[in-house]
């Protein structure tokens, strides 16, 4: 019988026995598991929802998978405000569909079987997936276990250290050991979480620094590192652990490994590595054997090979300890042998590969721009010589090496010229503006926008995270055009901004705004001249409300012009007239000008109005006086009793007063002057007058004649 390790590349060695496969439990039991999946594709809705109590009686198994998709169906549908919207569910490739039956063959196994015949069974196949991971991944000698995330496998990692260190005894310590940490983010918070579910002290995990070099954010300083040890251990502390990337997956960090493996050598620490970096340990084998990386690995083999709900594996080196403080079921390894097997170790190390190579693509396209700085540089990037993975490949004459010119992560950052430090905030916009802008035009692209505190706002490119990406050669000349048109669209926006104070100090009327989260050009505001010189013009709240409604006037007849033009706030709450980004051939004074012309237009009209609105407010303050007066006169001259109360009801039957109403006044807009109604009233009478004579010469006429 051939050798396990030979499964995996020459399937035909190994010769299975002639039963009949069609009719066995493991076919129906992945036919019953593709149906379930096809009529969740097809949404094929039923109507039997489950209910929170116990049914008395029994149901098929049609109804009960009927109810479970009906209820993943329906809880996939998301409210958007309107209505309920159906998000689309995850598109399951082959192999996805494979590694989940396989899940549901180890529990068969596990469980069905009699013990006598799954411990062999699964005895087998874990040993034979072992012998393939650490062939393909160089890890002699090694032990291997399998867990749903990475918390559980570090959780057994440092479990495996405490049991090598302290022996049986090691779950009865009275000062628990220290664990070093690299300063990835992400690997800290996960490494804490850790600490805290196996009973140790948040204090127990210790964080390296940093290294100084702005291009290696979050790259372990070893010097520091071994300062820190040695304090600990004069201190009577007992270090246990370093936990290291190679390769992290937002940054592409990668930490010094040999210089870090003899240091953790020296003071016996254990050495653990993670990161998509190691994924190159798949594509050659030296021919001079060199020893293990580390005391331990952990592998990520769902995202290097883009299949679902593979487990996450973890190699050890059996000469330090003993697997049975893991509890390793053996069966959680089955989606691992089944599907390298369906991929192949020819395919399965070209999946490999080709994300190597979108990520050396990108890096020769984004090189060529003197405004990018490309974080965590490999060795060998310094020279201008175009190189392939199989180039770097065969230019490497040890693990580490390849390793260390390997780069799984691209991270890219606009920055100003002889820029060596932290980016100011309006960078931190520009590139939040490229990273958006690249991902709603390429969404193929495997990008993704973060923040890296000592650097600010950064656009990351991981091929190992998104599938098929950037597959054709059409997808690259889109990817290489689209950024060419919007790097030259970033340069172009910077280099106007820095002349747009000189311009706008040629134009009286703007002022320059600061607005924050604004990545454009800029904004002004228009302020007539004659605000600009009272210090008191915009004292009041009136007057700002009345400068934002000019504003808001100038950019709704600006927007009717181009639609570039944008109302924005300023840090002083006040509206003003935004710029967006601008290419090389945009006239920015021209801009300046038609902001300035619309304003004086605008503020013409809002003065025409202004002075319409004193003259009818003046108007009415004198015809309010006029009334008043003639009222008073009136009432002197009828005498006061006719308006004492009772007594002038007597007085006015004795003696009725005159017909003499006070008259009206109206408003003459043109002389601007109030005048009285009186000379309205006698036209009106004159005109009814003339019309009556000529009524009456009318009916004259129409008399018979005898």
């Amino acid at each position: 019988m051939a050798s396990p390790d030979a499964v995996i590349e020459t399937k035909s060695d190994v010769q299975v026995p002639d039963h009949d496969v069609e009719h066995s439990p493991f076919t129906e039991l992945h036919e019953q598991f593709m149906q379930t999946l096809d009529n969740l594709d097809n949404n094929q809705l039923n109507t039997q929802l489950t209910s929170h109590a116990l049914p008395l009686g029994s149901k098929t198994f049609c109804d009960i998978l009927a109810s479970l998709q009906t209820l993943v169906l329906t809880q996939n549908k998301k409210d958007d405000g309107e209505g309920f919207e159906e998000s689309a569910l995850p598109v399951l490739q082959d192999l996805d569909k494979f590694s989940l039956t396989s899940y549901s063959l180890s529990y068969y196994i596990s469980h069905c079987l009699p013990n006598e015949q799954t411990v062999p069974v699964l005895s087998l196949v874990n040993k034979s997936t072992t012998m393939w991971i650490s062939k393909l991944f160089q890890f002699s000698n090694c032990g291997a276990f399998y867990t749903e995330n990475m918390l559980l496998s570090y959780e057994r990692v440092i479990l495996l250290a405490l049991h090598r260190m302290f022996g049986a005894e090691f779950l009865h310590l009275s000062e628990l050991p220290i664990v070093y940490c690299t300063p990835d983010p992400v690997l800290v918070g996960t490494i804490k979480r850790t600490a805290l579910q196996i009973g140790m002290k948040e204090n127990c995990v210790q964080i390296i620094p940093c290294l100084s070099n702005v291009l290696c954010p979050y790259k372990a300083d070893l010097g520091a590192l071994e300062a820190i040890i040695k304090t600990d251990i004069d201190n009577h502390k007992k270090p246990l652990i370093v936990f290291a990337r190679a390769g992290a997956h937002v940054t592409g960090q990668m930490d010094d490994i040999v210089s870090l493996k003899e240091l953790c050598n020296k003071h016996n620490i254990w050495l653990h590595l993670s990161g998509d970096n190691l994924s190159g340990l798949a594509l050659t084998t030296f021919k001079t054997k060199s020893s293990n990386l580390a005391d331990s690995m952990t592998l990520t083999p769902s995202i290097w090979l883009n299949i679902s709900a593979l487990p996450v594996i973890t190699l050890f080196d059996k000469q330090y300890t003993s697997t049975e403080i893991l509890n390793i079921y053996k069966s959680k390894c089955l989606p691992i042998w089944t599907c390298f097997q369906a991929l192949g170790h020819d395919a399965l190390v070209l999946r490999i590969q080709q994300k190597f190579e979108i990520c050396q693509r990108i890096y020769s396209l984004v090189k060529r721009y003197d405004c990018l700085r490309i974080l965590c540089e490999t060795n060998d990037r310094n020279s201008e010589n175009e190189e392939t993975v199989a180039d770097i490949i065969a230019n490497q004459e040890n693990i580490p090496d390849l390793l260390h010119n390997l780069s799984s992560c691209l991270v890219i950052q606009f920055v100003p010229k002889d820029c060596n430090q932290r980016v100011s905030p309006y960078y931190d916009k520009l590139n939040s503006w490229l990273g958006q802008v690249l991902e709603r035009e390429i969404p193929e692209a495997p990008l993704e926008l973060c923040e890296i505190e000592s650097l600010g706002v950064v656009v990351t490119f991981s091929p190992f995270t998104v599938l098929n990406s950037l597959v054709t050669e059409d997808d690259w000349e889109t990817f290489s055009i689209c950024l060419d048109q919007h790097i030259e669209i970033l340069l172009a926006t910077v280099d106007y901004k820095e002349k747009l104070t000189a311009l706008i100090a040629n134009l009286p009327s703007l002022e320059y705004v600061e607005i924050d989260d604004w990545a454009g050009l800029g904004a002004v505001r228009y302020v007539p001249q004659l605000w600009q010189s009272s210090d008191q013009q915009l004292a009041t709240d009136q007057a700002k409300q009345d400068l934002n409604r000019l504003n808001v006037r100038i950019v709704q007849q600006l927007r009717s012009i181009d639609a570039a033009f944008s109302l924005g706030e300023g840090s002083d709450g006040l509206a003003c007239v935004r710029f967006g980004m601008v290419t090389a051939d945009t006239d920015v004074a021209e801009l300046l000008s038609l902001v300035q012309s619309t304003g004086r237009k605008e503020e013409e009209s809002t003065k025409y109005i202004d002075s319409m609105a004193e003259l009818v407010k003046k108007g009415i303050e004198t015809a309010t006086v006029d009334l008043k007066k003639e009222t008073e006169e009136k009432i002197w001259q009828e005498g006061i009793l006719r308006h004492v109360p009772v007594f002038g009801n007597i007085v006015n039957w004795w003696s009725p007063p005159a017909k003499n109403a006070v008259k009206g006044r109206w408003l003459d807009l043109e002389a601007g002057v109030v005048r009285s109604t009186e000379v309205i009233y006698e036209k009106k009478a004159q005109i009814e007058e003339s019309e009556g004579n000529e009524n009456v010469t009318v009916a004259a006429d129409d008399v018979p004649m005898e």
